[in-house]
């Protein structure tokens, strides 16, 4: 039986009946499971970062103009001496 929560109430389920019964708040809690992880069996899987607004610089934006302009120049010239 695994408890199921309808509204504020909890009910046991049996998972392959589907039977149904009213859990009393005793019951309730002997069903909840509470564990803690040792500290030296913690895995760290991803931590979480502060975004930050991606902004250019004036001095930042007329570089990344500059390399566009090399590279579509270069591209245009590659492409043409193809044909």
């Amino acid at each position: 039986m695994i408890p199921v929560k309808k509204g504020n109430e909890i009910y046991l389920r049996c998972t392959r009946c589907g039977y149904e019964v009213k859990a009393d708040k005793k019951t309730a809690e002997s069903y909840r499971l509470k564990y803690q992880v040792e500290k030296e069996k913690r895995v760290i899987t991803s931590k979480a970062t502060v975004a930050r607004k991606a902004t250019l610089s004036p001095e930042e934006r007329e570089i990344l103009k500059e390399y566009y302009e090399v590279f579509l120049e270069t591209f245009q010239e590659e492409e043409g001496g193809s044909e």
